[in-house]
């Protein structure tokens, strides 16, 4: 039963070894673009805010840019590639072991 779950396990191996690295590339391309888009967006929004045009939207664009630093969804999405890769240590260890 366990040289089974070992075969089963191969294939997973396989894939997360390519699409960690893979998504840690495109997670460092992204990461520069991200900051820049979330510093003008956050920035609209607190000019905004300043001048009094609109509440809504100057605390939307406020939201917006927190969403898209560094501290908003980026965290999770780096959280969520570790994850992975802590996945496939874990499985290269249940294979080799």
């Amino acid at each position: 039963m366990n040289i089974l779950l070992k075969i089963i396990a191969i294939p997973f191996i396989i894939a997360l070894s390519i699409i960690v690295p893979f998504l840690y590339f495109i997670f460092c391309l992204s990461e520069w673009i991200c900051t820049a888009a979330a510093v003008l967006v956050a920035g609209a929004g607190i000019i905004m805010l300043a001048t009094g045009y609109s509440v809504y939207s100057s605390v939307g664009l406020i939201i917006i840019g927190f969403l898209i630093s560094p501290f908003g969804l980026r965290a999770v999405i780096e959280w969520l590639i570790d994850r992975l890769a802590d996945l496939n240590y874990s499985l290269k260890g249940f294979v080799a072991g």
